[in-house]
């Protein structure tokens, strides 16, 4: 564990100079990526591979083993594309890097900056809905954290200096955009195509093993409401928000009660002149989130807090009582996941309590109680602290609508009751698409694109993989997220685990990975089955589901868990501690099965590039046996 409060934050750089490797193009992206296997072409010195054997074609008639010309502690050359800049890709810069020193790590990220949803989502009030002390690396710690739930511009702080601490930057090529990429069975590399943002133009890139940490929830859309960009005053969407545009003495309507409409009406609150809120869906508002400590803190009001300056610099200078705290945090977090279960009886106490403080907080305005309180069981949708939301919801200036809207028209909202709302501004907080295949063509084996297959039922081992996609990994894709619990050091661990994965392809000549069908067919049913147990199950509308296209709203009430890990965080790391190979179909680089073995020599040994003390490090730990008293051991 390291700490990060003297790390200063500096600027993001350029977006640096192009590798060599890549080739631009002007073919149109559609073609680019519904291209044949044929059309990829190999480059100088690579060797055909049979997608079966993993035997290159030149060898396949007379093969022999080969000697590897490589120590045998010499990883072989290895090159890992990383689409997203955010916190995976972070977390990927550091974990793979440490797995296989002097890696060729690419993460191309389609923003000017790092951060991912960190840097998109910039909204007044956008904020961690769990505690900051939680929300942060398990090895790196700061104890700079202002608030209880900090704010989104402090989170990026963080992640900064993460990033300049490991010197993650100069792997990032910003305003990059990946628009598509494709397995090539011949070669045995993915393709993938990036949009330059700054240019316009389209260039392809190459490498062993290819990854996104894109996430489910990504791309961020409008609304489909009739005549909504016929709006002629100010239209903003939580995640594209115009920081130029002052509320104050403005009549706002807000559309949308997830998590960022939660964080935007009380923030908004002051200075706007009257607010309209189009809440749809019910949500349980609840403190839960480290709600013992929040609790003593509060004097049982809940809500937020911030950390004096005295406390933050004891913690500074004994960093033992900080460890401590942030231990008693995430104790409190891991306890949560229990209240899934819905013979759990700490659902039914938590149901009643969030019930009882939902109640006390809309108590000046108790007929709202009908229209905000759920009638599903608590963590069924995300469960959301929202410090200051239902406050909001009982202050005069705010008008909760729950009837529909059924068009946007120049001056205001039409609601589905026919009554037209006049207002000077609309803020969508609306969300984003759910992409569970990452929102661009990947093409794998048999021309079959990630996000056809997982259109109408997402299929993964372990929620980082399917069978179909050689080399290919995902962070936060299917069946990965938490609905309780610590989503951070599953992260971490996903990442562990890929880096053992490359590793071991650079280490022990190995060219091909990918999880074996039946696997991923068990881990999908036993999904389905675990569930069943859960309160995730229950009827209520949530991206944690996923249906068919065209489904009704009923229909997707009772759709499928296809974004959540089936386990506790703390399962989730057990669960992905070590690689099971023999979960997985595996195929030697060049057809040399033997080719772990490397040369015959260690690194350094033959030219004595190393420091002699190196080569012999296997005397670093011995002991002495001089002070043993063996006088009598002998005696008749």
């Amino acid at each position: 564990m390291t700490f990060l409060s003297n790390i200063p934050v500096s600027a993001i750089p350029p977006f640096p100079q192009d590798v060599n490797e890549k080739h631009h193009t002007t073919v149109p992206i559609a073609d680019i990526c519904s291209s044949s296997d044929e059309s990829m072409r190999l480059k100088n010195g690579e060797k055909r591979v049979n997608p079966k054997s993993g035997i290159s074609e030149a060898k396949q008639q007379t093969f022999t083993p080969l000697i590897s010309e490589r120590a045998v502690n010499q990883p072989r050359p290895l090159k890992v594309i990383y689409i997203g800049a955010g916190i995976s890709g972070i977390i990927a810069a550091i974990k793979f890097r440490e797995a296989v020193p002097g890696l060729d790590l690419t993460i191309y990220e389609k923003n000017p900056e790092l951060g991912g949803t960190w840097y998109e989502n910039q909204y007044p009030g956008c904020a961690c809905d769990v505690p900051s002390h939680v929300y942060q690396l398990s090895f790196e710690s700061w104890t700079g954290w202002s608030k209880f739930f900090s704010g989104a511009d402090e989170i990026r702080e963080y992640w900064n200096r993460v990033s300049q601490k490991y010197d993650v930057l100069k792997h990032i090529k910003f305003q990059s955009r990946c628009v598509g990429a494709r397995w090539n069975d011949r070669t045995g590399k993915w393709f993938v195509q990036i949009l330059d943002e700054k240019t316009g133009s389209v260039f392809e890139d190459s490498a062993d093993i290819f990854m996104t940490g894109t996430g489910l929830l990504n791309e961020w859309k409008w609304p489909s409401i009739p005549g909504l960009h016929s709006f002629k005053g100010k239209l903003l969407h939580s995640a594209c928000w115009d920081k130029s545009y002052d509320m104050t003495d403005k009549s706002i309507a807000v559309i949308g009660a997830g998590s960022s409409g939660i964080q935007i009406v009380p923030a908004l609150l002051d200075k706007a002149k009257s607010m309209d809120h189009y809440v749809r869906s019910k949500t349980w508002i609840s403190n839960q989130h480290g709600g013992g400590i929040l609790s003593s803190r509060t004097n049982g009001k809940g809500g937020n807090f911030a950390y004096p300056d005295e406390e933050r610099q004891a913690w500074q200078s004994n960093p033992a009582s900080y460890i401590e705290y942030r231990k008693g945090l995430e104790l409190e977090l891991q306890t949560l996941y229990s209240k899934t279960q819905t013979s759990s009886a700490l659902q039914a106490s938590s149901r009643a309590q969030y019930q009882a403080d939902m109640e006390r907080r809309l108590k000046d305005k108790p007929e709202l109680q009908e229209h905000m309180i759920p009638d599903f069981p608590p963590l069924c949708k995300r469960l959301t602290p929202g410090p200051g939301y239902l406050e909001a919801l009982t202050s005069p200036k705010v008008n909760v609508i729950t009837t529909g809207i059924a068009s946007i028209e120049e001056t205001g909202v039409v609601t589905s009751c026919g009554t037209h709302r006049a207002v000077d501004a609309i803020v969508c907080a609306t969300g984003f698409e759910t992409n569970p295949g990452g929102g661009f063509p990947i093409i794998g084996r048999h021309g079959v694109n990630l996000p056809d297959k997982y259109k109408h039922r997402p299929e993964t081992y372990l929620g980082l993989s399917t069978n179909g996609f050689p080399n290919f990994f995902q962070s936060l894709g299917p069946n990965s997220f938490q609905g309780a619990g610590n989503l951070l050091i599953t992260m971490e661990q996903v990442h562990t685990y890929v880096a053992e994965i490359i590793s071991r392809m650079a280490y022990e000549n190995i060219g091909l990975v990918e999880p074996k069908e039946s696997q991923v067919q068990y881990f999908t049913r036993f999904c389905d089955k675990y569930f069943k147990r859960t309160v995730y199950s229950a009827e209520c509308a949530s991206w944690y589901k996923s249906s068919p296209p065209g489904s009704t709203l009923e229909e997707r009430k009772k759709g499928r868990i296809t974004a959540l890990w089936p386990g506790s965080s703390l399962h989730a790391l057990e669960a992905l501690k070590k690689v099971r190979w023999e979960d997985y179909n595996l195929s030697s680089y060049d057809g040399n099965d033997f080719g772990w073995f490397g040369n015959g020599w260690v690194s350094g040994e033959q030219e004595h590039q190393v420091d002699s003390a190196a080569l012999i490090g296997y005397l670093d730990r011995t002991e002495f046996v001089d002070d043993v008293d063996t006088k009598g051991s002998y005696d008749a």
